[in-house]
């Protein structure tokens, strides 16, 4: 009897067992049913770091767009030959103020994809590979451009002083008015010698210097000798500006292409590296959306 008592309890030990392994085997391995409420308040979790990623980038965004407008306006101006270092310097400004933005859209990813492994471990979260050290780098590069864009500026403006001291000489010269046209004449020294100093310039500048300077010496030879009634000279430096005229045709070409490649290319670099950083928080923003839908 005692024997059959132990095999008894024994069965029933077993037996309970087995309904405790079963009730625990028909459990939800998936945590959302397993506890719901935990589940729920992990989902409100990431959606709260989402919206966070997103606004953090919307600010980021919003100030590299204001950024390009003023470094394009900048570089616009610097081409036209206008004043561009005040849309340039802004451009700096804004950037510099944006280096926080740039750290806190940076620091709500990486919390993101923190809460996403978590949660969601299959979630593909976009990080910034940029921050707010970079803005400021491209922010001195901006300032370095603003006053580049200036001397380019003025040294626009200076080829266009020895154009209009050239044409005062010839106006001059037509009215048979010798002694105006050496004093217009006079007026492009200052300007060919800003240019003379820049240094490396580019070799289209060169060539048209090279004619404008043909162009000068022969009219104040055409000056200098009507003055002295030198009807041989006077043929002479004519003979001498008409065949600097043939050549400053193609100059005046070389000219016109070297300030626009060479006006465009003072902000270039940074104005592609901003444009860069704005594209990549747009892509960033728009890879957020499948978060957001899921936390809504």
């Amino acid at each position: 009897m005692i024997g059959v008592g132990r095999v008894r309890r024994a069965a029933i030990v077993v037996l309970v067992g087995l309904a405790v392994g079963i009730g625990l085997g028909l459990r939800s391995a998936d945590p959302s049913h397993a506890d719901p409420p935990a589940e729920e308040a992990r989902q409100q979790l990431l959606a709260v770091n989402a919206k966070d990623a997103d606004a953090a980038l919307a600010r980021l965004g919003s100030d590299l767009v204001a950024t390009g407008d003023h470094a394009r306006q900048g570089a616009a101006l610097t081409v036209s030959g206008e004043a561009p270092a005040t849309q340039l310097t802004s451009a700096a400004d804004l950037l510099a103020g944006s280096s926080d933005a740039a750290e806190a859209a940076r620091r709500a990813l990486l919390a993101l994809e923190g809460v996403a492994a978590s949660v969601e471990p299959g979630a593909q979260v976009p990080l910034l590979s940029y921050g707010g050290t970079d803005l400021l780098l491209i922010a001195a590069q901006l300032r370095t451009s603003a006053e580049a864009a200036t001397l380019f500026v003025n040294r626009r403006h200076a080829t266009q002083a020895v154009v209009e001291a050239l044409a005062g000489a010839l106006a001059a010269l037509e009215r048979d008015d010798p002694s105006s046209a050496l004093e217009s004449l006079d007026q492009a020294d200052a300007p060919l010698a800003l240019l003379e100093e820049w240094q490396n310039r580019p070799p289209l500048l060169r060539y048209w210097q090279g004619v404008s300077a043909d162009l000068i010496g022969a009219a104040r030879d055409i000056a200098t000798a009507t003055l002295a009634k030198d009807s041989a000279a006077i043929a002479a430096a004519g003979r001498r500006y008409a065949e600097a005229a043939d050549r400053a045709r193609g100059a005046d070409n070389a000219l016109a292409f070297t300030l626009s490649e060479e006006g465009s290319g003072v902000s270039a670099t940074p104005l592609r590296r901003l444009a860069a950083l704005a594209d990549e928080a747009s892509e960033a923003r728009a890879g957020l959306a499948p978060l957001l839908r899921a936390g809504s």
